[in-house]
């Protein structure tokens, strides 16, 4: 398993799980001809909805977080990475990826092109859990 957080700044167009639904929907659309199917779950918690991405043999989730726990993490990432921008401390949101594992390195491309989601989002940073640092940042 790894996982791939995206610190998201305040934006006049802000991300809520819906939006993040849909634009992964649509942005993965091309991927329904090799087996994939779109799923919805909730933490039995939080009952906060995430969704679920399945190709067969494989799969990811993705969850948009708020709050407080979002913003103790960030400065987790501020305190353990080098080369942290510190704009991270203002983040209060993110876009988390849970990717199975995948041992064969059978979907690599998949992986890569949920990143690159992230990549594009204006003023996000990313932050490789597994690496313990930050990947990309505007």
């Amino acid at each position: 398993m790894s996982v791939i957080h995206a610190y998201l700044a305040k934006s006049s167009n802000p991300y809520s799980y819906e939006r993040l639904a849909s634009e992964l929907s649509a942005y993965f659309d091309f991927e329904t001809k090799n087996g994939l199917e779109f799923g919805e779950s909730a933490n039995p918690f939080t009952k906060q909805k995430y969704l679920i991405l399945r190709w067969p043999g494989w799969n990811f989730s993705a969850h948009f977080e708020t709050g407080h726990n979002v913003a103790t993490d960030a400065n987790y990432v501020a305190s353990v990475t080098m080369d942290c921008p510190p704009e991270i401390k203002d983040c209060a949101e993110r876009i988390r990826f849970v990717f199975s594992p995948d041992k064969g390195r059978d979907f690599t491309d998949h992986i890569i092109w949920a990143i690159d989601y992230l990549v594009a989002i204006p003023g996000a940073i990313i932050f490789s859990e597994s690496q313990e640092a930050i990947i990309h940042c505007w």
